[in-house]
C-alpha cells in the first residue's frame, strides 16, 4: 500500500542519516581515508509481475582521499524470479573523489508473485591509491517486499482513477461556475458598450 510505500521510506531515511552520524564518527577516529555510504532504494509504489521495477543505487564517499577500483554487487534478485532489463548487478567505478557521488540503475521485471526480502548490496572499495586490501560496506536495505498479480494492481489502480473522477466531478462545477458568471458579465458589458457608442454616432 501507498501507507507502506511511505513507512518504508521514511525508515530507509531515518537509517541513512543514522548511518551518516555513525560514519561521520568513525571518521574522526580514524587515520582518514575514503568512506562510503550507498542507498538502495526502490522507486515503485507497488511491486507488479511482469511490469518494470526500477531500482536506484546512489554511492557517496565522505572520507577525505578518493576511494579506488569502487565496485557495487547486487545478489538480491535471482534470475529465478527477476528478469534484468536495463543496468547491471555488477558495476565497477576506477576512482571516487572525497565529497563525490555516483548512481546507478537497475530494472528488472518481476517474473512471479512472492514476498521477497530486498537486502542490501555489497560495496567494495580501496580506501586510498595507497592502500593494499579492499574495505567491505554495504547499502541501505530497502526491506520486505511484495511482488503483486496485474489483477490486483488493476483493482487498486481503478479505485484510485475512480477518487480522482470524483473529486474532479467535485470541483468542477466551482470552477466552470465563477467562468460562466465571469463570461456573462464580460458580454454584457461589452454589448452595453457597444449600443452606447452607436447611440453616440
Amino acid at each position: 500500500t501507498d501507507t507502506a510505500s511511505a513507512m518504508s521510506q521514511l525508515t530507509a531515511c531515518a537509517f541513512l542519516i543514522g548511518l551518516v552520524i555513525f560514519t561521520c564518527g568513525a571518521a574522526a577516529d580514524s587515520d582518514g581515508g575514503a568512506q562510503l555510504i550507498g542507498v538502495k532504494s526502490i522507486a515503485n509504489n507497488l511491486i507488479v509481475k511482469g511490469m518494470d521495477v526500477t531500482v536506484q543505487y546512489d554511492i557517496y564517499n565522505v572520507g577525505d582521499k578518493a576511494a579506488m577500483n569502487v565496485q557495487l554487487e547486487e545478489d538480491g534478485f535471482p534470475i529465478d524470479y527477476f528478469a534484468v532489463r536495463s543496468g547491471f548487478q555488477h558495476v565497477r567505478w576506477t576512482r571516487l573523489p572525497p565529497g563525490a557521488n555516483v548512481s546507478h540503475t537497475l530494472i528488472l521485471t518481476p517474473l512471479q508473485t512472492f514476498v521477497f526480502n530486498a537486502s542490501h548490496a555489497v560495496m567494495r572499495y580501496k580506501v586510498s591509491d595507497e592502500a593494499t586490501g579492499s574495505t567491505v560496506g554495504y547499502t541501505t536495505s530497502p526491506g520486505e517486499i511484495a511482488v503483486i498479480e496485474t489483477a490486483d494492481y488493476d483493482r487498486q489502480f481503478s479505485a484510485h482513477a475512480m477518487d480522482w473522477l470524483t473529486f474532479g466531478m467535485m470541483t468542477t462545477p466551482s470552477i466552470i461556475i465563477p467562468f460562466l458568471l465571469w463570461y456573462a458579465s464580460v458580454r454584457k458589458y461589452s454589448n452595453l458598450a457597444s449600443h452606447s457608442s452607436r447611440k453616440n454616432n
